[in-house]
Protein backbone atom coordinates (compact mmCIF):
# COMPACT_ATOMS: atom_id res chain seq x y z
CA UNK A 1 0.00 0.00 0.00
CA UNK A 2 1.43 3.10 -1.35
CA UNK A 3 0.48 6.65 1.07
CA UNK A 4 1.50 10.34 -0.22
CA UNK A 5 1.69 12.39 3.28
CA UNK A 6 3.90 15.70 3.97
CA UNK A 7 5.63 16.01 6.48
CA UNK A 8 8.58 17.46 8.55
CA UNK A 9 11.64 14.94 10.15
CA UNK A 10 11.17 14.87 13.99
CA UNK A 11 13.81 14.56 16.16
CA UNK A 12 14.63 11.18 17.91
CA UNK A 13 15.98 10.20 21.16
CA UNK A 14 18.15 7.25 21.56
CA UNK A 15 16.45 3.79 21.26
CA UNK A 16 15.99 2.15 24.62
CA UNK A 17 17.78 -1.63 24.42
CA UNK A 18 15.58 -3.90 22.80
CA UNK A 19 13.03 -1.08 21.53
CA UNK A 20 11.21 -1.54 18.58
CA UNK A 21 10.81 0.93 15.84
CA UNK A 22 7.83 2.95 15.41
CA UNK A 23 8.58 3.65 11.82
CA UNK A 24 12.03 4.42 9.29
CA UNK A 25 13.37 7.19 7.38
CA UNK A 26 13.65 5.77 3.84
CA UNK A 27 15.20 7.96 1.52
CA UNK A 28 16.87 6.84 -2.27
CA UNK A 29 19.01 8.54 -5.21
CA UNK A 30 19.27 6.97 -8.43
CA UNK A 31 21.47 8.11 -10.91
CA UNK A 32 21.54 7.21 -14.67
CA UNK A 33 23.93 7.45 -17.82
CA UNK A 34 22.23 6.32 -21.21
CA UNK A 35 22.50 6.09 -25.08
CA UNK A 36 20.17 5.76 -27.84
CA UNK A 37 20.57 5.93 -31.49
CA UNK A 38 17.94 5.24 -34.20
CA UNK A 39 19.82 4.21 -37.63
CA UNK A 40 18.32 4.06 -41.34
CA UNK A 41 21.90 2.50 -42.62
CA UNK A 42 23.15 6.04 -43.48
CA UNK A 43 21.21 9.33 -41.36
CA UNK A 44 20.95 8.43 -38.24
CA UNK A 45 19.69 9.77 -34.51
CA UNK A 46 21.62 10.03 -31.51
CA UNK A 47 20.88 10.88 -28.39
CA UNK A 48 23.02 11.12 -24.73
CA UNK A 49 20.84 11.68 -21.33
CA UNK A 50 21.95 11.70 -17.80
CA UNK A 51 19.68 12.45 -14.58
CA UNK A 52 19.78 12.30 -10.84
CA UNK A 53 16.28 11.51 -8.88
CA UNK A 54 16.33 11.58 -4.89
CA UNK A 55 13.39 10.21 -3.15
CA UNK A 56 12.52 10.75 0.37
CA UNK A 57 9.65 8.83 2.53
CA UNK A 58 9.40 6.80 5.68
CA UNK A 59 8.02 3.30 6.23
CA UNK A 60 5.50 1.75 8.91
CA UNK A 61 4.65 -1.56 9.67
CA UNK A 62 0.97 -2.35 9.40
CA UNK A 63 0.61 -6.34 10.63
CA UNK A 64 2.29 -8.25 8.17
CA UNK A 65 3.11 -5.46 5.35
CA UNK A 66 4.52 -2.74 5.51
CA UNK A 67 3.02 1.14 4.22
CA UNK A 68 5.08 3.44 2.58
CA UNK A 69 4.68 7.09 2.48
CA UNK A 70 6.16 9.68 0.41
CA UNK A 71 7.53 13.19 1.52
CA UNK A 72 9.36 14.50 -1.70
CA UNK A 73 10.59 13.21 -5.08
CA UNK A 74 12.37 15.60 -6.91
CA UNK A 75 14.88 15.53 -10.73
CA UNK A 76 17.76 16.73 -9.77
CA UNK A 77 19.82 16.51 -12.50
CA UNK A 78 18.58 16.77 -15.88
CA UNK A 79 21.00 16.74 -19.05
CA UNK A 80 20.30 15.60 -22.31
CA UNK A 81 21.68 16.10 -26.21
CA UNK A 82 20.17 14.64 -29.24
CA UNK A 83 21.24 14.97 -33.09
CA UNK A 84 20.15 14.21 -36.19
CA UNK A 85 21.12 13.74 -39.42
CA UNK A 86 17.83 12.67 -41.20
CA UNK A 87 17.18 15.81 -42.55
CA UNK A 88 19.21 18.16 -45.43
CA UNK A 89 20.07 20.17 -42.73
CA UNK A 90 21.57 18.27 -39.34
CA UNK A 91 20.34 19.20 -35.71
CA UNK A 92 21.06 19.26 -32.16
CA UNK A 93 18.30 19.24 -29.44
CA UNK A 94 19.43 19.85 -26.34
CA UNK A 95 17.99 19.68 -22.60
CA UNK A 96 15.78 22.74 -22.87
CA UNK A 97 14.31 21.10 -26.24
CA UNK A 98 13.41 17.88 -24.87
CA UNK A 99 9.22 17.94 -24.42
CA UNK A 100 9.25 15.14 -21.72
CA UNK A 101 11.94 14.87 -18.30
CA UNK A 102 12.14 11.66 -16.49
CA UNK A 103 9.59 10.98 -13.69
CA UNK A 104 9.86 8.42 -10.93
CA UNK A 105 7.67 6.40 -8.95
CA UNK A 106 8.59 4.06 -6.13
CA UNK A 107 5.37 2.17 -5.83
CA UNK A 108 5.98 -0.81 -3.17
CA UNK A 109 8.40 -1.80 -0.74
CA UNK A 110 7.04 -5.50 -0.80
CA UNK A 111 7.77 -7.92 1.97
CA UNK A 112 8.89 -11.25 0.37
CA UNK A 113 10.01 -14.40 2.40
CA UNK A 114 12.78 -12.88 4.84
CA UNK A 115 13.62 -10.04 2.26
CA UNK A 116 12.10 -6.37 1.55
CA UNK A 117 11.85 -5.60 -2.24
CA UNK A 118 11.55 -1.92 -4.09
CA UNK A 119 9.07 -1.96 -6.56
CA UNK A 120 9.77 1.53 -8.70
CA UNK A 121 10.16 2.46 -12.23
CA UNK A 122 11.22 5.82 -13.84
CA UNK A 123 8.34 6.77 -16.65
CA UNK A 124 9.52 5.29 -20.51
CA UNK A 125 9.68 8.57 -22.65
CA UNK A 126 9.22 8.93 -26.66
CA UNK A 127 12.58 8.95 -28.75
CA UNK A 128 13.94 10.53 -30.85
CA UNK A 129 12.40 14.25 -30.00
CA UNK A 130 13.11 15.74 -33.34
CA UNK A 131 11.24 13.17 -35.19
CA UNK A 132 7.67 11.71 -33.82
CA UNK A 133 6.84 10.09 -36.70
CA UNK A 134 9.96 7.67 -36.30
CA UNK A 135 9.81 7.59 -32.47
CA UNK A 136 10.41 4.51 -30.36
CA UNK A 137 9.84 3.42 -26.74
CA UNK A 138 12.57 4.68 -24.64
CA UNK A 139 12.95 2.25 -21.42
CA UNK A 140 14.09 3.94 -18.11
CA UNK A 141 15.30 1.98 -15.16
CA UNK A 142 13.45 0.07 -13.21
CA UNK A 143 13.41 -2.12 -10.36
CA UNK A 144 13.57 -6.19 -10.86
CA UNK A 145 10.27 -5.96 -8.92
CA UNK A 146 8.52 -4.17 -11.19
CA UNK A 147 9.91 -4.88 -14.35
CA UNK A 148 8.29 -2.30 -16.83
CA UNK A 149 5.24 -5.01 -17.53
CA UNK A 150 3.32 -2.85 -19.94
CA UNK A 151 6.05 -3.05 -22.01
CA UNK A 152 6.42 -5.25 -25.16
CA UNK A 153 10.42 -5.35 -23.76
CA UNK A 154 11.20 -7.53 -21.02
CA UNK A 155 13.00 -5.08 -19.00
CA UNK A 156 15.01 -7.31 -16.72
CA UNK A 157 15.68 -9.48 -19.20
CA UNK A 158 17.98 -7.20 -21.10
CA UNK A 159 20.51 -6.05 -17.86
CA UNK A 160 23.68 -7.23 -18.70
CA UNK A 161 25.63 -6.46 -16.24
CA UNK A 162 25.11 -6.40 -12.14
CA UNK A 163 21.37 -6.90 -10.80
CA UNK A 164 18.00 -4.46 -10.78
CA UNK A 165 17.02 -6.63 -8.15
CA UNK A 166 17.16 -3.66 -4.86
CA UNK A 167 15.89 -5.42 -1.83
CA UNK A 168 17.23 -5.89 1.78
CA UNK A 169 16.66 -9.05 4.92
CA UNK A 170 13.66 -7.65 6.71
CA UNK A 171 16.04 -8.59 10.26
CA UNK A 172 18.58 -5.33 8.89
CA UNK A 173 16.14 -2.54 9.30
CA UNK A 174 15.60 -3.54 13.10
CA UNK A 175 19.31 -3.96 13.37
CA UNK A 176 20.18 -0.54 12.67
CA UNK A 177 20.50 1.98 9.50
CA UNK A 178 20.87 0.31 6.15
CA UNK A 179 23.09 2.14 3.64
CA UNK A 180 22.74 -0.39 0.28
CA UNK A 181 24.17 0.95 -3.78
CA UNK A 182 22.78 -1.15 -6.69
CA UNK A 183 24.50 -0.80 -9.79
CA UNK A 184 23.58 -2.48 -13.20
CA UNK A 185 24.04 -1.76 -17.20
CA UNK A 186 20.79 -2.35 -19.09
CA UNK A 187 21.23 -2.92 -23.00
CA UNK A 188 18.87 -3.33 -25.41
CA UNK A 189 18.41 -3.18 -29.49
CA UNK A 190 15.97 -4.17 -32.52
CA UNK A 191 15.18 -3.53 -35.74
CA UNK A 192 11.17 -1.85 -36.36
CA UNK A 193 9.19 -2.24 -39.49
CA UNK A 194 8.53 1.72 -40.16
CA UNK A 195 6.71 2.99 -43.37
CA UNK A 196 8.00 1.44 -46.38
CA UNK A 197 11.51 1.02 -44.78
CA UNK A 198 13.01 -1.00 -41.49
CA UNK A 199 14.75 1.00 -38.96
CA UNK A 200 17.59 -0.46 -36.35
CA UNK A 201 17.12 1.35 -32.52
CA UNK A 202 19.78 0.94 -29.85
CA UNK A 203 19.62 2.03 -26.86
CA UNK A 204 21.55 1.39 -23.27
CA UNK A 205 22.03 2.73 -19.67
CA UNK A 206 24.01 2.58 -16.58
CA UNK A 207 22.33 2.80 -12.87
CA UNK A 208 23.26 3.37 -9.57
CA UNK A 209 20.80 3.43 -7.12
CA UNK A 210 21.80 4.48 -2.98
CA UNK A 211 19.21 3.09 -0.73
CA UNK A 212 19.51 4.36 3.15
CA UNK A 213 16.52 3.00 5.81
CA UNK A 214 17.36 4.34 9.21
CA UNK A 215 15.03 3.14 11.68
CA UNK A 216 13.41 6.04 14.34
CA UNK A 217 12.05 5.86 17.49
CA UNK A 218 9.61 8.50 17.50
CA UNK A 219 6.37 9.47 15.76
CA UNK A 220 6.88 12.29 12.50
CA UNK A 221 4.65 15.22 13.23
CA UNK A 222 2.54 15.64 9.94
CA UNK A 223 2.21 19.49 8.76
CA UNK A 224 -0.58 20.32 6.41
CA UNK A 225 0.44 22.11 2.96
Amino acid sequence: MLLFLQARAPSTSPPHLGQTPLWWEVSLTLKTDGDYKLDEGGPAVVGHYSFAIRWTGWLEKDDHDYLLYRLDCRLCDWEAQERSSLTESPGVLTTNDFRERPSFALKYIIRDKDDLRLDFIVDRMAVPQADPEDAFVLLLPSSETNGQQESQVDYNACVIKGSNRVEVPESDIYAGPVAKTFTWAWKHQQWLPKERRTVFTSQSHKVEVGLSIIPRFSRPKSVRP
